[in-house]
């Protein structure tokens, strides 16, 4: 092996240990929620670039659902705010893969309004403020790629669906309080549910990245 190939090794393992410890800041440490999730996915995009010039098998990047989460500990206007985004994404997407676009499929639009139906399910709220059915014209406007408004950078247009799904959720998650309120048990609640809500963000963020999403800091961070 030559030099070159030791650092892309060195590379590879460095990022794919900042994967993990990303996440576990994001769980470990609210106020860096925001931070360790995308850093996360950033870190994990970094893995799969390497992996393809190293010859390793990746799986294909696959955003997770909740099916077998029974609780989270947030509260519920955060947890339908989050729901919102997964509907609004899953509406957007199902928009693209009914036209055939790009990579969208419509197993990713059914995840984010399964993903949806099971937030609203968990938050226990009676106020389901989804509105299903979303303005399109945007969306129908500019099917390949769009501007992100978050940033002004021109993105393909489901990368763009993606982030700003992540980045919605991330918030909700930062302005959450607990849902069960403080103590021992709850702190270890809250952490477990950050962690479940930091990966399944991840998720999105790093789909963004592997469909072209500009991975630079200044495009992921304020």
């Amino acid at each position: 092996m030559n030099d070159t190939s030791t650092h892309i090794v060195e590379r590879y393992l460095s990022a794919r240990q900042a994967s993990y410890d990303w996440i576990e800041t994001a769980t470990q440490c609210s106020a860096r929620f925001g931070e360790g999730t995308m850093r996360g996915a950033q870190a994990r995009h970094i893995v799969r670039t390497l992996a393809t010039r190293l010859g390793i098998a990746v799986d294909p990047v696959t955003p997770s659902r909740l099916d077998d989460v029974s609780s989270l500990d947030l509260d519920d206007d955060s947890l339908s705010t989050m729901a919102e985004a997964e509907d609004a994404a899953g509406f957007a997407t199902e928009i693209l893969a009914a036209r055939s676009d790009g990579n969208v499929s419509l197993d990713l639009s059914d995840r984010h309004k399964t993903t949806s139906q099971r937030l609203i399910s968990l938050a226990g709220n009676d106020d389901d403020h989804r509105d299903k059915v979303y303005d399109a014209a945007t969306l129908l406007a500019n099917p390949d790629t769009m501007v992100d408004g978050a940033t002004g950078l021109k993105a393909p247009t489901g990368a763009v669906i993606e982030m700003n799904c992540a980045r919605s959720e991330i918030s909700a998650v930062a302005a959450s309080s607990n849902a069960t309120g403080e103590g021992t048990s709850s702190n270890a609640s809250r952490k477990a549910s950050l962690g479940t809500l930091a990966a399944l963000i991840a998720d999105r963020a790093e789909l963004a990245l592997y469909w072209g999403y500009p991975a630079f800091d200044e495009a992921l961070f304020d």
